[in-house]
């Protein structure tokens, strides 16, 4: 198995190099390398699981997922089990199935409790609290972004410590504490940049970027949104990519650029559309319906706000269905725009 080991810790450095894609593909080589051994197998499969959902490839991702928790099974290995299903939680948590993800993190939950494995409970607790704040239960996600930072600071995890600050800082802008949450973005952004850790520099950038934005600062947003977006091209992550765009496309629209803030929410969307994200589209389908009542639209933006309300309530996304609403009231009021939506 010298082949194998030396192929997988290959696909290891490049996963730890935020080189998803390139890691993707040595854990598929090693795991052609291992048929009949389990847990080779089951490592590959969790590997690719982690790589897939990093990069916005959901489907993908869950169906290594699932393959793993099978395999998980037949051979008792309840630690790898848990994993996998807290895999499953996320890229479900991702695609805006929060409701689902909580269900499967309660499940993941037993089993690190009866292992008492600590970093897989600090871990769950991060998985949580990004579920709670895409359901909308805000005071919740930032309870649990606290308890999981507590979790991550006894064992001196500054990684885990790095991506809840992230979590309070987004959770921290939707609910108005705007210096707050730069604060927890800045921070973050430091321990990244300290551990030379790629994706989660580019995601402290992007948070920075929208807390600038959040402040009134659109143009100074605009060069934190360009380094994230240098970042996550460079990671190849889709998802992310999107959310940036969107976001900048918020700057440019309160600037008045309206033509170049239609053409990111454009690219947005149709990224969101490949990758399934629900709540991406809510948001996309909010401001593209912003620029057609400015341009004088209104029936359209009517539809795309209705749209966008019909979507977030079949998700339950409460922070977006408030969006909408207050979209669609001011539609009929014709006062308000343009809005600077957190």
């Amino acid at each position: 198995m010298q082949g194998f080991e030396k192929i997988f810790q290959q696909a290891e450095k490049k996963r730890a190099a935020s080189k998803f894609n390139e890691a993707a593909v040595l854990y598929l080589k090693a795991k052609g390398m291992c048929p009949g051994n389990d847990e080779d197998m089951l490592s590959c499969l969790l590997s690719l699981g982690d790589c897939w959902r990093m990069i916005g490839r959901y489907e993908l991702s869950k169906t290594n997922y699932e393959k793993a928790y099978s395999i998980a099974g037949q051979i008792r290995d309840e630690s790898s089990a848990a994993d996998a299903l807290i895999g499953i939680g996320l890229v479900l948590r991702a695609m805006g199935r929060h409701r689902e993800a909580l269900k499967i993190f309660s499940k993941s939950e037993r089993f690190y409790k009866k292992l008492k494995d600590k970093t897989g409970l600090a871990f769950l607790l991060w998985a949580k609290g990004g579920a709670y704040r895409i359901k909308g239960d805000l005071n919740k996600a930032m309870q649990t972004f606290k308890q999981a930072i507590s979790r991550f600071t006894a064992m001196k995890d500054t990684s885990g410590i790095g991506y809840c600050l992230c979590g309070l800082g987004g959770a921290s802008r939707i609910l108005g504490r705007t210096d707050d949450s730069y604060r927890y973005y800045s921070k973050a952004n430091e321990i990244f940049r300290g551990l030379k850790d790629t994706f989660g520099t580019a995601y402290s950038y992007c948070g920075l970027a929208n807390a600038t934005r959040m402040k009134g600062d659109f143009k100074g947003s605009l060069g934190y949104f360009k380094k994230a977006k240098a970042y996550y091209k460079k990671i190849g992550d889709k998802v992310s990519f999107a959310y940036t765009l969107w976001g900048e496309g918020t700057a440019l629209k309160m600037m008045g650029d309206f033509k170049n803030a239609k053409g990111d929410f454009i690219k947005a969307r149709k990224l969101f559309t490949e990758t399934k994200d629900e709540r991406g589209l809510s948001y996309c389908e909010l401001s593209i319906g912003e620029l057609e009542f400015l341009n004088g639209r209104s029936k359209n933006a009517s539809v795309l706000f209705e749209k966008a309300l019909k979507r977030a309530k079949g998700f339950s996304f409460g922070v977006e269905i408030k969006h909408a609403n207050r979209l669609i009231k001011a539609a009929k009021s014709g006062k308000g725009f343009p809005f600077n939506l957190p």
